[in-house]
């Protein structure tokens, strides 16, 4: 059986002091997993993303990550790369006014040329933008949708999380680029062993690529299940 990556106990948080978005939620997540968090708009789930790299106020509760409670450590959300914990937050982020082979460059700053040259070598396949040279001259903000979002993974990537949180890696995508887009993050997750928090509106597509499903209600996790016991993801929403 896999260890525990992260374990979330009786979590509120929110934006607003006396007024949580996340109210009592707890949620295990085990190394080389996926977990498709999945609910209504305004359940919570992108609040629960910032809420555990410590973007969102803690209220109470714990969240464990490497033997370290994140919530007393108050680990501010630029520490969360050192503990190795990535995350794509809706649309990615990249710097638009920079080439692309600028943006690789000061996301991987830390580590030295031959590193970075190795890295490109050894992930080349994974990634399409990385296949042609001609692309990482150029300027960010003439990239299509599809290539922005693998930028911005990329550049997660550079930082080797273990665990990595996507918040709607796939919005704003067209459908052929949604598709790769899933694809890819089965692949990066099998390679390079991560445990994933994916967030998602497309619950069909996360459906197929996530090991277990969690539904989040007012805040907390209604229900969580393996994904090959879903057989009706419609009566997992109802029941």
């Amino acid at each position: 059986m896999n260890s525990l990556k992260l374990k979330i106990n009786n979590l509120h948080a929110g934006y607003i002091k006396d007024s949580n978005i996340i109210n009592g939620l707890d949620l295990d997540i085990f190394s080389n997993e996926i977990v498709a968090l999945v609910g209504q708009n305004g359940s919570g789930k992108s609040t629960l993303a910032k809420a555990i790299i410590n973007l969102v106020p803690y209220r109470n509760g714990e969240i464990f990550y490497k033997n370290k409670d994140l919530v007393k450590k108050n680990i501010p959300v630029y520490k969360m790369a050192e503990l190795r914990i990535g995350a794509f937050m809706q649309e990615g982020l990249t710097f638009t006014n920079l080439t692309v082979e600028e943006n690789l460059k000061f996301a991987g700053r830390n580590l030295d040329k031959k590193t970075l040259n190795e890295y490109f070598i050894k992930h080349k396949e994974l990634f399409d933008l990385l296949q042609n040279n001609k692309n990482l001259e150029k300027n960010a903000s003439l990239l299509s949708g599809g290539e922005k979002h693998q930028l911005a993974l990329i550049m997660i990537l550079l930082q080797e999380p273990k665990f990595l949180i996507l918040d709607e890696p796939s919005a704003g995508l067209s459908p052929i680029n949604r598709g790769n887009m899933f694809k890819l993050i089965e692949t990066i997750q099998k390679e390079l062993k991560l445990s994933i928090l994916l967030i998602e509106q497309n619950v069909t597509e996360a459906h197929k690529i996530a090991h277990r499903m969690a539904l989040l209600k007012l805040g907390k996790i209604d229900k969580i299940k393996e994904t090959k016991k879903i057989n009706d993801l419609e009566q997992f929403f109802l029941n």
